[in-house]
C-alpha cells in the first residue's frame, strides 16, 4: 500500500483536528459491500462487529443479498431506516463515488474506505480521490482512507478493521491507541501486544488520507483517558495540525510515542542558502516532535517497549537518576553503559541504602549502583526482593531497573517480591528479563511491573518514561511573537529572487539582529571615504544578488588598510569577481568593520513544505555545511526552545567558555533565534535567509554576512505595511 505524503501545507486557513467521533465512536454502523463469507474484505467488518459483540445496530448493504446472517441486507444505505453513524465502503473503487452520494443522501457523517485504486495508482487513481475528497468536503464527511485497513475501537467494542490479526482468540481491550500510515502495522501490532498480555484501545489504519489524517486520529486518541498513544508516520502534509495534536496530548498529560520513517530523504539539494542545505526533511520533522514533546523512538522494539512502559506502569520519573539491580556484574555494567548513552544518570546511592544492601549480600557481590547479587543471591527471593526495595526507596534514584539474566528458579517467589517493591512508591521500575522462564514477562505486565526481552530494551523504555516526565515538568513559555513591521517594509520593497547582501543586512538589522557596521560604495573613491568613517582596517565585499558564496567568487578582502590598500583590494576582488562569475550584476562593494574576535555561528530559517518556516542554528563561517552541527526548531519560538537549540550543539562548550575562556553573550545569541522566528512569521515571502557567519563574542552578536531569498506566489504584489 503506496501513500503519498509530501504535498505542499494548505494555507493559513486549513482547520484544527476533526472531532471523530462518528467515525471512532460511532453508535451503529453500515457495511456497504457486506458478503456472507468472514474471509473476504466486505464480510470481515460485518463478521467482526458482531463477533466482538458490538453494541448498536450493524447493516449490511448489498443489492445481491436480501439477508445475510439473519440480517436484514438492504440494496443502499439510503433504504435503512434511520441513518447510521458510521459506514464502512469495501467495494470496487469505480462505485466509491456512487456509495459515498448514496451515505451522503442518507445522512451518514462518517465513512471508512477500504478501497484501493486511488492516487496509489497513478494519475487516474489521484483524479478519482480528488473527486473523492471534493465530494466528502462539500458534505463535511469524516473519511478515512481510502486504501486502508480500517478503523477499530477495542474499547467500546467497535472493530471495522479487516486486519485478521484481530480475529485471533483472547485479543483484549486495554490502553494503547494507535494510527498508523501503514496497514501492516495494524497487523504487527495486535499480534505482537497479543504475545505481550497488553490490551488495544484504539486501531487505526489512515491509508491515503483523503480527508480523515494521522494528525486528527492522534489528537482524538489523545483527548481518550483511556488510551495512551503511538503511532507509526511516513510523513504529513500539514505540520500545524501535527502540532495541534501534540497540543492537547501536552495539555492532558498524555505520552505520544511515534516512529518516524522515510528519514533520508533529500529535500534542499538545490538550495541557496547554507541554511536551506543543512535544514534536511527529516530533520525538520525531529526537531518538531522534539518541541511539541512527542517521543521518537528509532526501531520497531523500541516503539513497544515504550508503549508497554507507558501502558503497563503507573511510575513517574522525577528526573533521571537511574538505580540498577541484577544477578549479574555483566549485566549491570551493560545496563549501565547504555543509561549513560541515553542521557541518563546512574544515581549515587545513599549510605543507609548501600548498608542496608550491604547487610544480605554475599561477600563477593557489589552494594555499589548497579548492585551485583549475583547468581548466588537468587535462592534467596526475599533478599533480593529487600535489594530492590531499598533501591526504590533510596532518594537519590528516580528510576529502577531489574535485569535478570536465565532465570528460572524461584520464578514465583521473585515475582511476589517485584511486585511488592513495584508498589511502595510511584517511581517507574522496568525488568529486564533476559532468557528465563518465559511465563515471567506476562505475569509482571498482570501486575503492573513492564518486563522487557534484556536490558538494553529495559534502558531504552526508561528513557521514554523520564522524557515524557520531564516534558511535563517543562513550564509553558508562551510568546507572542512581534510583528517586526521595518523588516516586513524592507521584504515588501525587495525584489524576488535572491538579494544582495546590502539588502539582507538591512532586512537582518530591521528584524532587529545587530550587524556589522558599514555601507555600501559604488566606486573605489566612496569605499575609501566609507572605510574612513568606519575606521581601518576593514572588510571589502562585493555586492550582487547573483553571488550566493562571495569567498569562492574571491569577492571578499580582509584586514584592508589605508586608501592605497583600498584601491588594490577592490581591485584585486572586481577582477576576480568578473573571471569567475562573468554574467553577475554588480551594485558595488560593500565595506564592512572588522569584527571583534568570537565564535562563528550560522543562524538561519527557510521553510519545509510541510511545517512552514524553520530555524536553525549551528556552528559557522567556511565550514559550517562541512560540520553541521546545527540545531533546529520551529515558530512560533519560546526563549526556552531558542536556549535548548544552543545548548544542544556540540560546540555549545565553546560558547559556554571552554578551557577558561570568556562566555559567549548566550543571551544575545538566543534573541536572534527569537528575532529569525518573528521575522519567518512576520514576512512569509522569505524563503530562506542566512547569516554566516553570526559572530558571538563576550559583548554580544553581529550578523558578519547576510543572504535572503524572496519567493512570492505569481501575480502577488506586496506592499508595505
Amino acid at each position: 500500500m503506496a501513500n503519498d505524503h509530501g504535498e505542499p501545507a494548505p494555507d493559513a486557513s486549513a482547520p484544527a483536528t476533526r472531532d471523530l467521533a462518528p467515525l471512532l465512536r460511532p453508535r451503529s454502523v453500515a457495511v456497504v459491500g457486506a458478503t456472507p463469507d468472514p474471509n473476504r474484505i466486505g464480510g470481515r467488518p460485518f463478521a467482526f462487529l458482531r463477533r466482538f459483540g458490538f453494541p448498536g445496530p450493524v447493516h449490511p448493504v448489498n443489492p445481491r443479498h436480501r439477508e445475510i446472517d439473519g440480517v436484514r441486507c438492504y440494496a443502499r444505505v439510503r433504504d435503512i431506516p434511520e441513518p447510521p453513524d458510521m459506514a464502512v465502503i469495501a467495494i470496487p473503487a469505480a462505485g466509491v463515488l456512487d456509495a459515498v452520494r448514496d451515505c451522503q443522501a442518507a445522512g451518514v457523517p462518517a465513512l471508512t474506505v477500504y478501497t484501493s485504486g486511488f492516487r496509489e495508482t497513478g494519475a487516474a487513481g489521484r483524479a478519482l480521490e480528488a473527486e473523492l475528497t471534493a465530494l466528502a468536503e462539500s458534505r463535511g464527511t469524516l473519511v478515512c482512507g481510502p486504501n486502508c485497513q480500517g478503523v477499530a475501537n477495542l474499547l467500546d467494542r467497535m472493530q471495522a478493521n479487516f486486519s485478521s490479526a484481530l480475529a485471533q482468540p483472547g485479543l483484549k481491550a486495554g490502553p494503547v491507541g494507535f494510527v498508523s500510515q501503514s496497514g501492516l502495522f495494524t497487523g504487527i501490532l495486535p499480534a505482537e501486544f497479543q504475545r505481550r498480555g497488553i490490551g488495544l484501545g484504539y486501531l487505526v489504519s489512515t491509508g491515503n488520507e483523503s480527508v480523515v489524517d494521522f494528525a486528527d486520529v492522534l489528537a482524538f486518541m489523545a483527548r481518550d483517558d483511556r488510551v495512551r498513544v503511538g503511532g507509526y508516520l511516513e510523513g504529513v502534509r500539514d505540520g500545524r495540525k501535527l502540532a495541534a495534536a501534540a497540543q492537547v496530548a501536552r495539555e492532558r498529560g498524555k505520552p505520544v510515542v511515534l516512529l518516524k520513517v522515510g528519514r533520508t530523504a533529500e529535500s534542499a539539494a538545490a538550495a541557496a542558502s547554507h541554511t536551506g542545505a543543512l535544514a534536511g526533511a527529516y530533520d525538520v520533522y525531529r526537531a518538531a516532535l522534539a518541541q511539541w514533546g512527542i517521543l521518537e523512538v528509532d526501531t520497531i522494539d523500541e516503539l513497544f517497549d515504550a508503549l508497554e512502559a507507558f501502558a503497563v506502569g503507573t511510575g513517574t520519573a522525577r528526573g533521571d537518576r537511574i538505580g540498577i539491580l541484577t544477578n549479574s556484574g555483566g549485566l549491570g555494567v551493560f545496563g549501565a553503559d547504555r543509561a549513560r548513552a541515553a542521557g541518563m544518570r546512574m544515581a549515587e546511592l545513599a549510605p543507609e541504602t548501600v548498608a542496608a544492601i550491604d547487610e544480605r549480600l554475599f561477600d563477593f557481590a557489589s552494594a555499589a549502583n548497579p548492585v551485583d547479587f549475583t547468581l548466588q543471591g537468587l535462592t534467596d527471593a526475599a533478599a533480593v526482593g529487600s535489594h530492590l526495595a531499598h533501591i526504590a526507596r533510596d532518594p537519590n534514584v528516580d528510576a529502577t531497573l531489574a535485569f535478570f539474566g536465565v532465570q528460572k528458579l524461584n520464578v514465583d517467589a521473585l515475582i511476589d517480591e517485584i511486585d511488592a517493591a513495584n508498589r511502595l512508591n510511584d517511581k517507574p521500575l522496568i525488568v529486564g528479563w533476559m532468557l528465563g522462564d518465559e511465563g515471567a514477562p506476562p505475569r509482571l505486565r498482570e501486575r503492573g511491573v513492564p518486563c522487557m526481552r534484556d536490558p538494553a530494551a529495559a534502558v531504552a523504555a526508561a528513557r521514554a518514561l523520564v522524557a515524557h516526565a520531564a516534558m511535563r515538568r517543562r513550564p509553558e513559555e508562551p510568546r507572542a511573537p512581534r510583528p517586526r513591521p521595518e523588516a516586513a517594509a524592507a521584504v515588501a520593497a525587495a525584489p524576488p529572487g535572491a538579494l544582495s547582501e546590502w539588502r539582507s543586512r538591512e532586512i537582518v538589522a530591521a528584524a532587529g539582529i545587530p550587524v556589522a557596521a558599514g555601507a555600501l560604495a559604488a566606486d573605489v573613491d566612496a569605499a575609501v571615504a566609507a572605510a574612513e568613517s568606519i575606521g581601518w582596517p576593514v572588510v571589502l565585499k562585493v555586492d550582487s544578488a547573483d553571488i550566493a558564496h562571495k569567498t569562492e567568487a574571491g569577492g571578499v578582502a580582509a584586514g584592508v588598510r589605508g586608501a592605497d590598500g583600498m584601491r588594490a583590494a577592490w581591485g584585486r576582488v572586481m577582477r576576480s569577481v568578473r573571471e569567475r562569475a562573468p554574467g553577475a550584476a554588480i551594485s558595488g562593494c560593500g565595506v564592512y568593520a572588522m569584527a571583534a574576535e568570537g565564535i562563528d555561528l550560522i543562524a538561519g530559517m527557510r521553510r519545509d513544505p510541510a511545517f512552514g518556516p524553520v530555524v536553525l542554528v549551528g556552528m559557522g563561517g567556511v565550514f559550517a555545511e562541512t560540520l553541521a552541527d546545527t540545531a533546529l526548531g520551529l515558530p512560533p519560538l519560546a526563549p526556552r526552545d531558542a536556549r535548548a537549540m544552543v545548548e544542544s550543539l556540540r560546540g555549545y562548550p565553546l560558547l559556554a567558555g571552554a578551557r577558561g575562556a570568556a562566555p559567549a553573550d548566550l543571551d544575545a545569541v538566543a534573541h536572534s533565534l527569537l528575532a529569525l522566528s518573528d521575522l519567518a512569521l512576520a514576512c512569509p515571502d522569505i524563503a530562506e535567509l542566512d547569516v554566516n557567519p553570526l559572530r558571538a563574542t563576550p559583548g554580544g552578536v553581529a550578523a558578519l554576512d547576510a543572504l535572503v531569498r524572496i519567493e512570492r506566489p505569481s501575480g502577488v504584489r506586496r506592499t508595505a505595511p
